[in-house]
This record gives structure tokens, C-alpha cells and sequence, in this order.
């Protein structure tokens, strides 16, 4: 696993922007951005009577539409205690936690406990004034990905912060060179039984997907592939015959999906 540290460099709009992410749940502070959620820290926890076929939806974003052409992806890792600086995205930054608890506050709403399980939204635009280890003395892992227009930033800070230290490790980044525009991201997550295998229906734009828990056999046309947990995959558009297989005899295995909708 890659591990890196942010760098920062100065763009063309005199904001500092760091070569990296950080995520955060979002509940339409602006008129062109919304979240629809079950609950309001932005994620509801899949039922311990899921089967293996049962797609749970967390959160649904809505966003005005852009032509997205790449989703940059890390996984982040939060000491206790961990605060990052007041910061501003420019494309849609959706994700999901995985250990710990975030305090997790838009500007202008008030502050939420992202809890594990639960997914969130950053929108374009409002400060995210804070995304916080909840915990003082447990580690906080939390996985965001971003929906990147050409030459977006995954962070933009108003002032240059001094000696940032975050723990990011880059997952491998999915291109869409010939996306169509999208308006909403779906999540989702799906959790099989030992031994489970599923089809998944073919789906007219690309989907990126996060283990959360246990691991996964992804069968494409193309081949398949072994997903470990903490590791992200896709599935590109217009693909038949796609199957998720959970290889243990013994443990459950749970996918975070992402998926885009026109």
C-alpha cells in the first residue's frame, strides 16, 4: 500500500491546493447541491438481515451536472485527536468510514458524528469547516472519492497551511475520458454471505467500488480479480455478465458502491 503525505503548491487563483483529499458529509448547503440520506449523519447502516443480493442505498448527491473524467481515490488514515484545516473542494467528494468516528461540519450547518458504516458527501463550494477524529485516542480510516472534471484539485485551501501531516494512501485512479455528464451519485452497500455469488445488472456509466469488509472475486468479461479489504476497484460501463463472488467459507464480505446516474 502507497502511503503519502500531502504537498502544497500555489494555483493560478492565489489558493493553496493540496495534492490530495479529505472528505465530509454534505446535506445541500447550496441551492445546486443536496444529499438525500435515510438519516442525518448522511449514511444508514446495512440491516443485519441483508442478503447477499440486497444492495443497501447510504446516500444519495446531487450536484449541477459535470462531464466527470476521472475519479481520484485515497484512503485515509487519522491519529487521535487529528485536526485538518478548514478547506473547500472543487469537485464532489463522496466516501465512507471505516473505522472510528468523524465530527464532520459544513459551513453554515450544524456538526454531525460520522460514525463506521456511515457514508458521506463534501459538495463543491461551502467551506468544510471541520472533518475531525471524533476520538481521542482511537485511529479514524475513512476512503473518499473524487469526481474530477480535467484540471480539478482534490483539496483547496484559502490560506497555506503549515507543516500538514496527513496519512493518505492512494488508491488507483479511475479515467472516464468519455463520461457523460453526471448529476448523482448513488452509494451503496452490499454485503455477502460466505461462498455468495451475485450478478450484478449491467449499468449504462462506469461504477468504482470500495471492500469494506473481508474480501471479493470481481468477474469481468476481461478476467477477474481478487479485491482485498481497504482496496478499491471498478466496472466499466455496459458490461454484462459482471459477478461479485465472496471467496471465504466463513466471513461475510461488504462493498461500498459508487454509482453514477445522469
Amino acid at each position: 500500500m502507497v502511503s503519502n503525505m500531502f504537498s502544497v503548491a500555489l494555483n493560478n487563483a492565489n489558493a493553496f491546493v493540496v495534492a490530495g483529499a479529505l472528505t465530509t458529509v454534505a446535506c445541500g448547503h447550496h441551492t445546486d447541491t443536496q444529499a438525500e440520506t435515510p438519516r442525518s449523519t448522511g449514511a444508514t447502516a446495512v440491516p443485519a438481515n441483508a442478503t447477499s443480493s440486497t444492495p443497501v442505498i447510504l446516500l444519495r448527491a446531487k450536484f449541477e451536472p459535470r462531464a466527470i473524467r476521472k475519479v481520484e481515490i485515497g484512503d485515509f488514515h487519522f491519529t487521535p485527536g487529528q485536526v485538518p484545516p478548514v478547506h473547500t473542494h472543487a469537485a464532489p467528494a463522496l466516501g465512507y468510514v471505516s473505522k472510528g468516528s468523524i465530527i464532520y461540519q459544513v459551513e453554515g450547518q450544524p456538526a454531525q458524528v460520522l460514525k463506521a458504516g456511515d457514508a458521506f458527501f463534501e459538495p463543491v463550494g461551502p467551506q468544510i469547516v471541520r472533518f475531525d477524529n471524533a476520538s481521542q485516542t482511537d485511529e479514524a480510516v475513512f476512503t473518499d472519492f473524487n469526481f474530477e472534471r480535467p484540471g480539478e484539485p482534490f483539496i483547496v485551501f484559502a490560506t497555506p497551511p503549515v507543516d500538514l501531516k496527513l496519512d493518505r494512501r492512494t488508491l488507483p485512479t479511475v479515467e472516464w475520458p468519455n463520461g457523460p455528464e453526471v448529476s448523482a451519485i448513488d452509494i451503496y452497500a452490499q454485503t455477502l454471505e460466505p461462498g455468495a455469488s451475485v450478478q450484478r445488472p449491467v449499468k449504462e456509466l462506469p461504477v468504482v467500488g470500495y471492500i469494506a469488509e473481508g474480501s471479493l472475486v470481481v468477474r469481468l468479461p476481461s478476467g477477474s480479480q481478487s479485491i482485498a479489504a481497504g482496496k478499491s476497484f471498478d466496472v466499466p460501463a455496459q458490461q454484462a455478465g459482471v459477478t461479485f463472488t465472496n471467496p471465504s467459507t466463513s466471513a461475510q464480505a461488504k462493498v461500498i458502491l459508487f454509482e453514477a446516474t445522469l
